[in-house]
């Protein structure tokens, strides 16, 4: 499987390496410990392989990055060594949600079946936990919240659960989703937390959770707080994770664009809004009278609106490129009226705050948050301290109601990587990478490259393949006669062909997009459709509606139903969406999905490429639109039993060179040739679901 430890090593851990790899295949035994507890497992080969190699890489010392397909069962696969190895762990996955499924069950369920007790802690970000402190502050009478009579409402249920919750993780509010305006009221910041000093300090919720973290044997986080980690370990000696002898990386394929947004340097909208209402509550709170701080806020308010209300040129989208002294497509001379008087408003709030400081540690807490803020922008700003070089890259970033943002990010995170995972053999610690997409060689280039990985003595490679029988579980269809794709008449078109399939099913049908834009014209389309009665009557489901739990609540649920739904959705429902059965029975991916040529960053990291030889798009955007595809079409199979069709909207896979080569990057499933294959193949589906459940077909 792999080369053996280095000579020097092989005396002293021939004997571990032997029993931990005795141990960890008699623990995937048809008999042993896992399917005693969970009856119906079946051994998978490539599970065992995988296992194998996690215990390998933990006893010799080295790294392991690991491309599992689906089915393989690599949550298993390297909690059972690492459980057995005895070795302090720290377990990063990509979301939250992963993170409550591995600490929740997988690992309650390897600790059970194994017969030994491991001490695990969940450990998220600042803004994941109540602030008792600053939840008290919002209900003050008077206070900014408690003026308008929804928040001042929210809070107050916010205050009930406060009283019976134990962990805190505000994830447990239902009512509470990511934009709400409650959560920044009821959290809390770096910034603006103000430490021992606050009044709650003993029953803090962040600090309780750290105090188990340092505590655990297993602590379970996510990319955002291992990178957030990194950066402030950093800039001021504190850390938040404990040192461990096993660093396990799960959903590895997100680490590389996690860490650029990390380890980004940014200030937008959001934080001086924020910034400013701020001013309102802890001026009007510990130094009222002494400052005008209802007229800074809206002074700081005003400013961010005129850059966020900037004229921009046609065709200038999401993000702007920022190379010269204005971003593209805005004229020079606005552009300089606005920053200025950004800058005069952020000086101002500055000026307000050092003088009363010494009123309150909330003043001398917000004091260092704009002095934070201010130093960024100074940075950033036009005349900043800091251009961008040929390793990283500047942009405006422009979003909805006039929020924009100023970025300069690093090209990738290859020198954080360089140098946490070092070259030496055998390391302090081990370093496992898992995915399920890493990459299309035995040596997993997209990944390791990205991370700074590739060359490195002690990183090994190993690529297990689904267990799933594809080519008899799933069947792939490319409609050949659609409109190309940047053509208007595209998605509807494509609309009231899902709109026609998803009805032979009665929904069940999940229809993925590359943009938010796309999943509104989508969901239009297919609405209208439902309407005019030009399809059998269904529920359209659309990302934007509800958060993204609640939609797959009901999507599962109306797989039941006499007519179920239909879900367009983007973005993160591309990965980490497990709708195993006869929930999801087809899949339809409108585009190819390409990353954009006008982002600042795909474009800054061509240029990259080019400079050294390379092709921009065999050698970057090709293998990026593969890696996405691949996990796309991944929702589909998540299980031995499981049926479907996917539906890849876009001929160019039939008319372009790169067809194949993105075709062959999908698992191998039967060819669709027509829509008469296709109908045939959904009416197959529904005969099969009839024949195997007590449901009549819908």
């Amino acid at each position: 499987m792999f080369p053996r430890c280095p000579t020097a090593r092989a005396s002293s851990h021939a004997a571990g390496v032997i029993d931990l790899a005795r141990s960890v295949a008699a623990a995937f035994a048809a008999q042993g410990p896992l399917a005693v507890e969970r009856p119906g497992l079946r051994p998978r080969p490539g599970q065992l392989q995988m296992a194998l190699a996690v215990a390998q890489a933990l006893q010799a010392g080295e790294h392991l990055a690991v491309e599992a397909g689906t089915g393989v069962g690599k949550t298993f696969a390297y909690l059972v060594p690492v459980l057995l190895s005895g070795q302090r762990a720290l377990l990063s996955t990509a979301t939250q949600a992963l993170q409550d499924q591995l600490f929740t069950r997988d690992i309650p369920a390897v600790s059970r079946a194994l017969g030994l007790p491991v001490r695990a802690a969940l450990l998220k970000g600042r803004s994941s936990y109540l602030c008792l402190h600053r939840l008290e502050l919002a209900r003050t009478v008077g206070s900014f919240a408690q003026r308008d009579p929804a928040v001042a409402a929210g809070l107050e249920q916010v205050q009930r659960w406060a009283r019976v919750t134990r962990s805190g993780d505000v994830g447990e509010l239902a009512m509470l989703d990511e934009r709400s305006p409650l959560r920044p009221l009821i959290t809390s910041t770096h910034h603006n937390c103000v430490g021992s000093s606050c009044p709650q300090a003993a029953l803090c919720h962040v600090d309780l959770a750290r105090r188990q973290a340092r505590e655990a044997d297993w602590v379970v986080i996510n990319h955002h707080l291992f990178f957030a980690d990194q950066v402030i370990r950093e800039a001021e000696a504190v850390d938040w994770l404990p040192e461990t002898g096993v660093v396990v990386l799960d959903e590895a394929h997100r680490l590389n664009d996690t860490g650029v947004q990390l380890l980004s340097q940014s200030i937008g909208s959001d934080n001086l809004r924020d910034l400013a209402r701020e001013l309102g509550l802890q001026g009007n709170a510990w130094a009222r009278g002494l400052r005008p701080w209802a007229h800074l806020a809206l002074s700081l308010e005003q400013a961010c609106r005129a850059v966020g209300s900037l004229a921009r040129e046609a065709g200038t989208q999401g993000r702007s490129r920022w190379t010269d002294a204005t971003p593209e497509g805005l004229d020079p001379s606005a552009w300089l009226l606005a920053v200025s008087g950004l800058d005069v408003a952020l000086t101002a709030a500055l000026e307000a705050v050092s003088a009363t400081a010494q009123s309150a540690a909330e003043l001398t807490r917000l004091l260092d948050r704009i002095k934070a803020l201010q130093a960024t922008w100074s940075r950033l700003a036009p005349g900043g301290s800091s251009p961008p070089d040929a390793a990283s890259v500047r942009w405006m970033e422009w979003g909805a109601e006039r929020s924009w943002r100023m970025v300069r990010a690093p090209l990738d995170s290859a020198e954080r990587f360089s140098r946490l995972v070092k070259d030496d053999v055998p390391s302090a610690r081990s370093w496992i990478f898992a995915s399920a997409t890493l990459g299309h060689d035995d040596a997993l280039s997209w990944f390791t490259r990205g991370l700074g990985l590739a060359g490195h003595a002690s990183v090994r490679t190993l690529r297990v393949a689904s267990p799933f029988d594809h080519g008899g579980q799933a069947a792939l269809y490319v409609p050949h006669d659609l409109p190309e794709p940047s053509e208007a008449a595209h998605t509807p078109e494509l609309a009231v062909r899902v709109a026609q399939w998803a009805g032979r099913l009665g929904g069940r049908t999940l229809v993925l997009t590359t943009t938010l834009r796309a999943v509104a014209r989508m969901a239009e389309a297919l609405n209208e459709q439902v309407l005019q009665g030009r399809c059998a009557p269904m529920a359209v489901l659309a990302q934007g509606q509800l958060s993204r739990a609640a939609l797959l609540a009901r999507f599962r649920a109306a797989a039941s139903s006499p007519h179920g739904a239909i879900l367009v959705a983007s973005a993160s429902f591309w990965e980490g969406v497990d709708l195993a059965g006869n929930t999801l029975e087809l899949l339809v991916i409108d585009k190819l999905p390409f990353p954009s040529p006008d982002d600042p960053l795909t474009a800054a990291r061509s240029e990259r490429l080019v400079a050294q030889g390379l092709r921009a798009f065999n050698d970057g955007y090709l293998p990026e639109a593969a890696m996405a595809l691949k996990q796309g079409a991944g929702r589909l199979i998540r299980t031995e039993t499981d049926r479907g069709v996917l539906v890849i909207g876009d001929r160019r896979l039939l008319t372009r060179s790169y067809g194949n080569p993105l075709l062959n990057s999908l698992p191998p499933m039967r060819r669709l040739m027509d829509e008469a294959d296709m109908n045939t193949a959904l009416d197959a589906l529904v005969l099969t679901r009839s024949s195997t459940t007590d449901r009549s077909p819908s």
